[in-house]
Order: structure tokens, then C-alpha cells, then sequence
């Protein structure tokens, strides 16, 4: 099969994710195009219109709803953003904004039920602070197909913890290109509410409570379009593994330089094999034809990591994203910006299913980025780390929700 072909294309506004690219709430039953008027209705509705292989930022701001700010404010319960993520009040409103790390977006024509597709990813998050007790929400994952947004609790599994709602949903474009989506509302989920409830031993968070109006400032790289022929909606599992490189881990070895997992990722060894593994929390991903370019697409994300120690010095990697459309691999470095750590190669990849259903990817190598090196020299103060070492041969298993054709 061919492999994950990296074609670096233009970067591009995401005018025509203006399909209401955080919600499917809003989605109605219009034949026409919002962005161009142009009539979709005889186009094939499994015929992708618009596509950006890489969401590459900027950001996705709340304005924090003041009723429920004030709730909050009369049973002690205190919410701050938690780095890179910022929470400011200005004009009597408070906004916190999470950048945008990684993703991928498809738009289908109008008539087709979810029409807009993908997954956009976030670095930093929301710390919810009572009692003595505080919970962590971080790298939150939007996902237009299902209306939802994930969640990594207190540094652990990941939960649907918002619903979106873009019924009042406004689109434009600013003065730099950038693609503004600006009033979809979201919405405490029910196991959002729970969770919160449980952790704080209060009855006070109900479903449908509004965090805040949403407001999105996005850009990416285009991607080739095509029909593919099939497609997960929401990936929910199972995970992404990592047969470690033996020669690299030696040169690690010899350096002193230990790698360990971040929970909930795990490192075992089997039959002199060592093995990291990673939970997938949320994603999308798209099959097209071996012939097309790019032919895997998507971007998925993952809980845990893997962290690096020498000298004294530990360098987190954590909250990985895989995008086979662009074939690279990002990493939240050190609970702070994403980067792209890893490179694929997909040369020798196979797609299989297994006994239980689900969707096999092995055989992509997982290399080392020029990024990624020169983070590592940096943080220690050495000179081993070289793009293109290999840090192992990675085997995807996934589950998720099929799209509707």
C-alpha cells in the first residue's frame, strides 16, 4: 500500500468550514452552500466539498457564562485556566481561550447528515477548584460530527464532558484569512454534570447548564478531497501502540536517558519486545481509495505519554495527536505548546480487522522530526538526538462510530 504521503499544501483560511464547523445542532436540511450559495443537492453526498488535511490554529475562545460564573462564585467552586489556556475578563466579560494544536475537517454537501467531519484539538485547559479538592479538564477535543466536546479528566481517562449547540451559529472571515465561527453555546453534558457532581460531593451541575458562546479562529492546509470509502464519526477507542525500537532504546541506555509512561499510557515487555501503549480518546478518520493521495486521513487523539529523564531533567510528551493525512505526530511538550515530535512513515502499513471488529493499522514507522530532535538537544544539552531515528513500529487499533453515507 502506499504510504502516508506528507504533501505540503498552501495554508488556507477555512472559509468554506463555514458550514458550522463546531456544531451539527444547527444542521438543517438546506440544499444550499452558506459560504458560496452555490445549489449542492445534485452534487454526490458522498463526495467531500472542502477538506483541510492540518488545522494548524489559532485558537477557541469561551465566553464564560455569567449566571453560571456566578453559581459557581456562590458555592465556592473556582474555576482557572490551566497553561497555555488564559482566562481574561474585559468589558465585564470573561473569556478563557485554548489554542488550537492539530485536526482535520471535511465538509459534505448539506444534505448529508453530518456534514461536517473531523476532530480539533486544544492544549491547556480548565481547573475547577472546592473544598480543598481540584479538578483538572484538559486538551479538549471538538468533534462537529457528534456535537461534542471530550475532555481528559484530572490527568487520566477522557469524557464527553460539553455538548455544543450552534443553532445561532455566525460566520465571517477576518482581515488575516483567518475563518471566525462565532456563537455556538456549550453545554454542560450529563456526565460532565456527574463527574463534577461526584468529585465535588454536590448535587449542583445539571446537564444543559451553558459553559459559554464559543467563538473560533481557525486556519489549516487543504487537503485533496476525493470519496472515501469508509469512514469512523467519532473514534472511541481502542488504542495506539508502539513496539520500541531496540537500537534506540540502547542508544538511550547508553546515555542515560530513561523513557517511562505518562498514565493512563503503559510500557510492558513481551517476549523481548518492549511495548508502549497509548488509549485513543476521540478522533476521526476517513479510508479513500490506495490511488488517491493522503489515502488515510483523519486525526485521532490519545490519553498519557511518554516522558524523557537525564541529568536531572524530565521532558514530558503527552496527549499525542495522530494525522496519517499529513503523517506526522504531535505532542503537548512539558504541559505546554503542541509540536510536531514524530514523523510517519507509512510505507509498509497494512489495514486488517480483527475478530472483534475492529479497524488494524500496522507497520507505520514512527521516526523521529527535525521538531522533535532539536527539542530533546535543547531541553538536555546534548547532541544525539538526529531526525529520522526511529522510535518503533507503531500498530493502531480502533473503534469508533460509522459515518453516514
Amino acid at each position: 500500500m502506499n504510504r502516508f504521503r506528507s504533501l505540503r499544501r498552501p495554508r488556507v483560511a477555512l472559509a468554506v468550514v463555514a458550514a458550522s464547523a463546531l456544531t451539527l445542532a444547527a444542521c438543517g436540511s438546506s440544499s444550499t452552500d452558506s459560504t458560496s450559495g452555490t445549489d449542492v443537492s445534485s452534487k454526490s453526498a458522498s463526495e467531500i466539498q472542502a477538506e483541510f488535511l492540518t488545522l494548524k490554529g489559532t485558537s477557541t475562545t469561551v465566553d464564560l457564562d455569567a449566571n453560571t460564573l456566578k453559581v459557581l462564585a456562590d458555592n465556592k467552586v473556582v474555576p482557572t485556566p490551566i497553561a497555555p489556556a488564559t482566562v481574561a475578563t474585559n468589558g465585564g466579560v470573561t473569556s478563557a481561550s485554548f489554542p488550537i494544536t492539530q485536526g482535520y475537517v471535511g465538509v459534505y454537501p448539506t444534505t448529508t447528515p453530518d456534514y461536517v467531519r473531523g476532530t480539533i484539538s486544544h492544549s491547556g485547559g480548565l481547573k475547577f477548584t472546592a473544598g480543598g479538592k481540584s479538578l483538572d479538564l484538559t486538551d479538549f477535543i471538538v468533534n462537529p460530527g457528534d456535537s461534542t466536546l471530550t475532555a481528559t479528566v484530572a490527568g487520566g481517562g477522557a469524557a464527553q464532558i460539553l455538548d455544543l449547540d450552534g443553532t445561532n451559529l455566525k460566520i465571517t472571515q477576518d482581515a488575516e484569512g483567518n475563518t471566525k465561527l462565532d456563537g455556538t453555546v456549550a453545554k454542560l453534558s450529563q456526565v460532565g454534570a456527574d463527574a463534577l457532581n461526584k468529585y465535588f460531593g454536590v448535587s449542583i451541575f445539571s446537564k444543559g447548564i451553558p459553559l459559554g458562546v464559543v467563538h473560533i479562529v481557525a486556519n489549516g492546509d487543504a487537503g485533496p478531497k476525493g470519496t472515501p470509502s469508509a469512514e469512523f464519526l467519532t473514534l472511541k477507542g481502542v488504542n495506539t501502540t508502539v513496539d520500541l525500537d531496540p537500537g534506540t532504546l540502547k542508544v538511550l541506555t547508553d546515555n542515560k536517558v530513561t523513557p517511562a509512561p505518562i498514565a493512563p499510557a503503559t510500557i510492558a515487555a513481551t517476549g523481548g519486545v518492549t511495548t508502549a501503549s497509548f488509549p485513543i480518546s476521540q478522533g476521526y478518520a476517513a479510508v479513500y481509495p490506495t490511488s488517491d493521495p493522503n489515502y488515510i486521513r483523519g486525526a485521532f487523539s490519545h490519553s498519557g505519554g511518554l516522558s524523557f529523564t537525564a541529568g536531572g531533567k524530565t521532558l514530558a510528551l503527552t496527549d499525542f495527536v495522530v494525522n496519517p493525512g499529513d503523517s506526522t505526530l504531535t505532542a503537548t511538550v512539558n504541559g505546554g505548546a503542541a509540536a510536531p515530535v514524530l514523523d510517519l512513515d507509512g510505507t509498509n502499513v497494512k489495514v486488517t480487522q480483527d475478530a472483534d471488529g475492529n479497524t488494524k493499522l500496522d507497520g507505520t514507522i514512527a521516526k523521529l522530526s527535525q521538531v522533535g530532535a532539536d527539542a530533546m538537544n535543547k531541553f538536555f544539552g546534548v547532541s544525539i538526538f538526529q531526525q529520522g531515528i526511529p522510535l518503533g513500529v507503531v500498530h493502531v487499533t480502533a473503534t469508533g462510530t460509522p459515518a453516514p453515507k
